[in-house]
C-alpha cells in the first residue's frame, strides 16, 4: 500500500513538473516572438493610424484608483499629443449597464484633453483576444499600436500576430504599482492559454457583430502640426455612445449636435418660464434614439434630458 501511495505521489510530482515546464516554454515562445517590438517607453512608440487602448478597471477591490488604468489613459493621451496615432480605439468590457470601461476611459480621456473625434469606442472587448480579433474584423484595423503594461504587451502581440494584425507595442508603464507575483504568475498562465486558443481548441470571440468603419482620420501620424479644430473649443459634448457610432458617419454627427441644441433650447426656455420647456429636447433625443437603436441604453444614461421636477 505505501509503495503504492509512493508511486501515486511521484506520478504526480512528475505531472506537475511537466507542467511547469510547458508553461515557461510557451511563456518563452511568446516573449522571444514580440520583444523586439516593445518599446522602451512611451517616447519612443511607433506611429501607426489606430491606437488600441486594452480596457481595464479604473478603481481598486480595496477602494482607490487602478494605477495600471491610469498608467494607460496617460500613454494613450501622450500618443495624441506627439501626433503618433489618428485614432484611439478604446475597446473594454461593458457587459452590464453599472460597468462600462470604454465609457469610462472616453470620460478620462476627455478630461486629458483628448478630442472626441479621435476616439472610437468598442463595448465588447471583454477580453485581450475580443479585443483584437474586434479590432481586425469588425472595425477593419489592420496597423495598430497597442497600449498596454509592459507584461500584457507580448500576450497582446502574439495574439496579433496569429490573426494578421501587424501591432507594435507601447508600453503603459505603471511606477507606482509594478505588477506583483500573484498578478505575473496569472500572466505566464494567461500565455499557455493563448497558445491552446489560437493553435488548438480554436477560440471564438463572445461577440463579433456586424463591421464597423473608423472614421476618416482627422491627424496624420506623420503631421508636423496639430489641425486647428484640435484646439477649438467644444460647443458641444456629445456622448461616449454618440462619438463611437457617429465618428463614422458626418450625418449621425449632424443628429448629435441638433440633440444638444435642443437641451440648450429647453434650458433657455425654462429660464424664461415657457410652458412644458422640455418637449423640444424630449422629442430629439427620440429621434436621435430612433437612428441609433443598438446604443439607446447608453445614450440615456450619458445624455439625460432634464426632469420635469427641479
Amino acid at each position: 500500500m505505501q509503495r503504492v501511495i509512493m508511486r501515486a505521489g511521484w506520478t504526480i510530482v512528475g505531472l506537475l513538473a511537466a507542467g511547469a515546464m510547458t508553461v515557461v516554454g510557451l511563456n518563452l515562445w511568446v516573449v522571444m516572438a514580440t520583444h523586439d517590438r516593445i518599446a522602451t517607453s512611451p517616447l519612443t512608440c511607433q506611429s501607426r493610424e489606430v491606437g488600441i487602448v486594452f480596457g481595464t478597471s479604473h478603481g481598486l477591490v480595496g477602494g482607490g484608483s487602478n494605477p495600471h488604468y491610469q498608467a494607460r489613459l496617460d500613454t494613450a493621451a501622450q500618443l495624441y499629443r506627439l501626433r503618433r496615432v489618428s485614432n484611439l480605439l478604446l475597446s473594454g468590457d461593458n457587459r452590464t449597464r453599472y460597468y462600462n470601461e470604454p465609457m469610462t476611459m472616453w470620460r478620462d480621456l476627455r478630461a486629458r484633453n483628448v478630442p472626441q473625434e479621435f476616439m472610437t469606442l468598442d463595448y465588447a472587448g471583454f477580453s485581450t483576444f475580443d479585443t483584437l480579433v474586434r479590432a481586425h474584423k469588425v472595425f477593419g484595423v489592420d496597423e495598430a499600436v497597442l497600449v498596454t503594461q509592459p507584461w500584457h504587451l507580448p500576450r497582446a502581440l502574439f495574439i496579433a500576430d496569429a490573426l494578421g494584425l501587424e501591432a507594435v507595442g507601447c508600453p503603459a508603464i505603471s511606477e507606482r504599482q509594478p505588477p506583483g507575483l500573484k498578478l505575473m504568475l496569472r500572466e505566464w498562465l494567461a500565455r499557455a492559454a493563448t497558445v491552446g486558443d489560437l493553435y488548438l481548441w480554436g477560440r471564438k470571440p463572445r461577440f463579433l457583430g456586424p463591421q464597423e468603419s473608423l472614421p476618416t482620420p482627422v491627424l496624420s501620424s506623420h503631421s508636423s502640426s496639430h489641425p486647428s479644430s484640435s484646439h477649438s473649443s467644444d460647443k458641444h459634448v456629445m456622448s461616449p455612445a454618440e462619438g463611437s457610432v457617429a465618428a463614422g458617419a458626418g450625418q449621425q454627427a449632424a443628429v448629435s449636435r441638433d440633440v444638444a441644441d435642443a437641451v440648450d433650447v429647453a434650458d433657455t426656455a425654462n429660464a424664461a418660464g415657457t410652458p412644458d420647456p422640455h418637449a423640444l429636447a424630449r422629442q430629439a433625443q427620440a429621434s436621435l434614439l430612433a437612428s441609433l437603436p443598438g446604443v439607446k441604453q447608453a445614450l440615456l444614461q450619458w445624455l439625460p434630458v432634464r426632469s420635469d421636477t427641479n
